[in-house]
């Protein structure tokens, strides 16, 4: 799917933005901007990291993209 965020910001001339979302939505804006540093200004995610231990791939996954995120300039 950040494939798809980078296609829309190509088509549309658009080369720095930052990315919000909620749920699944937070989650693409945080991967977009791990994947992609040099054409996201920011990212704010809102309700897309999982609440308890049911969901611990999808947290530790998530806690990677936070991680990437803290060390970009």
């Amino acid at each position: 799917m950040t494939s798809d965020v980078m296609r829309y910001m190509y088509a549309n001339k658009i080369s720095m933005a930052t990315l919000g979302g909620h749920g699944i939505g937070a989650k693409l804006a945080i991967a977009t901007g791990c994947y992609h540093p040099d054409r996201v200004t920011g990212v704010f995610a809102l309700d897309g990291a999982p609440l308890d231990h049911r969901y611990h791939e999808a947290y530790v996954e998530m806690k990677g993209y936070v991680n990437s995120l803290t060390n970009i300039r």
